[in-house]
């Protein structure tokens, strides 16, 4: 080949590449237009949009390890007061053993003066600031000064980690609109990357071959333009099921024989295997682990299964610290039990190691939770994954569970892979296991005693049972399930006067909390109107829209009942009563009856709301909202009484 023909082919690979990408300014300069940007053009009431978030991302082998390099810029435009919260930035990392590293982190706050000129403000070093907010993660915090609408901030950091293979996902979509996001990857010729797609169809992507034959690199681009903000629905099954995202699979050396061995199955049984044959994994479940001799022979002297499973998990769940780091990768767990500082991955390994030291059959678990989002078996990445939890079996019950989550039963699925696939490791197989349960472990009993007082106020006492899931949730403020529950702590004209728990520390029974309380119900000169549900259910409908964009996920099945008697003193009368009615959906998975009778004394009201089923596709979206329509409509129908003159 002449050397003229060469460089033609080299000039029209870069070429190629710079059309490939949209072209950005430099950091520390902007253009004018972007300073005078007055909306997002699709997105008009939009407060704040990125104008751009890129990234690059090297993988570089050696001798010595592996290590990826991660450069990232974000541009982001503020368009009024309420878009300031977006310049609050912060940057998580893994920070044990200096396995990351954050550099060349910089920050910029572009204005316009009242002169019309250019203002550009750098951040300083003392501007930023680390923290540790777990025991290996860190987080580099930073705000920025001065902001004023119609300001543009940006900012960029380089990230190195080190024997590091796994390429974290590519979240594309914001809860503010992007105007372009792009990620570039080059990884050695020998080495391979896969994709997938989450959230749309298709991502722009485009290969470049650059270098010699004797060291080719190539270059993955990909690229999205005018990315709508994510709209957060009630009850979908976590953000990151639902945001536009690329998960990558990172395979350092392919080849023809290896790419027949990447089918989905061949890759996770492999990886599995790999597991429990590492030292730092499977090794750590067959560890003595120095003062819990005791605690084994205590278990062994157990007879009953269940109870040797529920001591041993109770033991380990004792030394758990409060919000521990979530991870697949644990550290030594000697040290984490003498130390009472483990992560979950360490946590549910200890438990492991005794279970089987104690005669129990027991497995580790691969789990992604709820936040972390649901794991696609297709597309064999570990990088999907963000956990470690334990199956054991006794003869006719499997337990699954986490022993990093304080207030989780030991015969309960944790709610945070509930509705969730998991990768179940066992030397003689590895399979799926669909993490489920049709039992109303969101259960809730209301009893409410009040009198009417002669100022048409009530007084009395509630007492509630909060069972299962609804218990934990009560005394976990940490738990990452973030969709609105039933209960409403503050309604309109309630004063709690006092509020009191019990059976906290007992598993046993649900967790009672006893309120005392006075409610001024609202009244039209001698006519007053008592809601029912002023302590109980939520009077906002959570499906108002008039669509769906994502599936529904109720957690688990649930369960909320109401007994409400209210005596009504002889200056009172009753004018309305809400009706009796039972209301179900036609495959019963929703259920929802009222019943309610008077006395000479006062009434009695008695309400059951069933959910049975916990996950719906968001094709029976006009159903669910048609019943819960219905449904609150009916509950807010209100008990009218008239003062007697």
């Amino acid at each position: 080949m002449s050397k003229q023909l060469l460089l033609l082919l080299i000039l029209a690979s870069f070429s190629f590449f710079a059309s490939a990408q949209k072209k950005i300014s430099p950091f520390g300069k902007i253009d004018t237009q972007e300073l005078e940007l007055k909306s997002c053009s699709y997105e008009p009431a939009a407060n704040a949009m990125k104008l751009f978030d890129v990234q690059e991302i090297e993988f570089e082998p050696s001798a010595s390890g592996v290590k990826l390099t991660t450069e990232r810029r974000v541009r982001i435009k503020i368009f009024n007061e309420k878009g300031y919260k977006y310049a609050s930035i912060r940057i998580p990392y893994f920070s044990k053993k200096r396995v990351t590293k954050i550099k060349n982190l910089d920050g910029v706050v572009y204005s316009v003066d009242e002169k019309g000129q250019q203002v550009i403000q750098k951040l300083e070093k003392k501007d930023f600031f680390k923290e540790k907010s777990e025991d290996n993660l860190g987080i580099i915090n930073f705000t920025f000064p001065n902001l004023k609408p119609g300001c543009v901030i940006e900012f960029r950091y380089t990230k190195i980690e080190k024997n590091i293979i796994q390429i974290d996902p590519w979240i594309i979509q914001d809860e503010i609109p992007v105007a372009y996001a792009s990620t570039i990857l080059t990884i050695p010729g020998e080495s391979r990357i896969k994709q997938k797609v989450f959230g749309a169809d298709t991502i722009d992507h485009q290969t470049v071959s650059l270098g010699s034959k004797e060291y080719s690199r190539k270059r993955h681009i990909y690229q999205k333009e005018n990315i709508s903000s994510f709209d957060p629905e009630p009850f979908m099954s976590s953000h990151k099921d639902n945001l536009l995202k690329v998960v990558f699979l990172l395979i350092p050396y392919s080849d023809f024989f290896t790419d027949l061995l990447l089918r989905p199955k061949a890759v996770w049984n492999y990886t599995g295997r790999s597991l429990l044959r590492s030292p730092n994994f499977g090794g750590q479940i067959k560890k003595e682990i120095p003062g819990t001799e005791t605690i084994i022979d205590s278990a062994l002297k157990i007879p009953v299964l269940s109870e040797r499973i529920r001591y041993l998990y109770e033991s380990v769940q004792k030394i758990a610290p409060d919000n521990p780091e979530q991870t697949l990768y644990p550290d030594d767990i000697i040290e984490a039990w003498n130390n009472k500082t483990g992560s979950s991955a360490e946590l549910n390994l200890i438990l492991l190691n005794l279970l089987q030291k104690s005669d129990v059959i027991a497995f580790p678990l691969l789990v992604s939770t709820r936040n972390n989002g649901k794991i696609d078996m297709e597309f064999p990445s570990f990088g999907q994954l963000n956990g470690v939890d334990v199956l054991a079996a006794d003869s006719n019950k499997v337990y699954i569970m986490d022993a990093s989550l304080k207030y989780q039963l030991y015969n309960n699925p944790p709610i945070n892979i509930m509705n969730r696939n998991a990768y179940l490791l066992s030397k003689d197989t590895m399979q799926w296991v669909e993490i489920s349960d049709n039992r109303p472990l969101l259960k809730q009993v209301l009893s409410i005693k009040a009198k009417v007082n002669e100022d048409g106020s009530l007084y009395g006492n509630a007492l509630t049972w909060h069972y299962d899931y609804a218990k934990s949730q009560m005394l976990d403020s940490s738990d990452e399930d973030d969709n609105d529950d039933f209960i409403d702590k503050k309604p309109l004209g309630l004063k709690i006067i006092s509020s009191s728990f019990a059976h906290i520390e007992n598993d046993d029974e649900p967790l009672q909390q006893n309120i005392e309380f006075n409610y001024e119900p609202q009244n039209t000169g001698d006519f007053y109107f008592i809601n029912p549900e002023f302590l109980f259910i939520k009077d906002k409908n959570p499906f108002l829209k008039e669509t769906r964009n994502t599936d529904i996920d109720f957690g688990s099945n649930q369960f909320f009942s109401l007994g409400f008697r209210l005596d009504i003193p002889p200056g009172f009368q009753v004018e309305q009563l809400p009706k009796n009615i039972t209301v179900r959906a036609p495959d019963s998975t929703f259920f929802f009856k009222r019943t309610i009778v008077s006395d000479s004394n006062g009434l009695y009201l008695s309400q059951t709301f069933e959910i049975k089923q916990s996950v719906f596709p968001r094709e029976e979206y006009e159903g669910i909202k048609q019943f819960f329509s219905h449904v609150f409509a009916i509950m807010a129908e209100e008990i009218i009484l008239k003062k007697k003159k």
